[in-house]
């Protein structure tokens, strides 16, 4: 499953990234792999609300392990501010979802709240 992260990276992870340029992309990518999963691709914007976006594709029996090692092991590690993982299914695939959700609305099985 493709997961997107992005986040914020600290001060002192800038003042790291200006003081000793690297690319992170090959230890993100030994992470992701440590946890079962693949590193399709690594960015850096560093220019707005977020500062970097990572697309890996991970099994979906290690998604609660994946916040887990995102909360303590990389905000821990005092470069990163703020990580944020979220699913992304591809527009082709999507379209199964979207049927379903039509027979559902259809059938409503959701039914927004009402005023009393």
């Amino acid at each position: 499953m493709l997961w997107v992260s992005y986040g914020k990276v600290t001060q002192e992870g800038v003042k790291g990234m200006m003081a000793e340029p690297q690319n992170r992309a090959e230890p993100v990518g030994k992470l992701v792999a440590a946890l079962g999963g693949k590193l399709i691709s690594y960015h850096l914007l560093l220019n707005g609300e977020f500062d970097f976006f990572i697309v890996t594709d991970m099994p979906e029996d290690k998604i609660a392990e994946v916040a887990m090692v995102n909360s303590m092991l990389v905000r821990g590690s005092g470069g990163i501010q703020s990580i944020t993982s979220v699913p992304a299914v591809r527009a082709e695939d999507a379209v199964p979802i979207m049927q379903k959700a039509q027979k559902m609305a259809a059938a409503m099985a959701y039914k927004a709240p009402t005023k009393s």
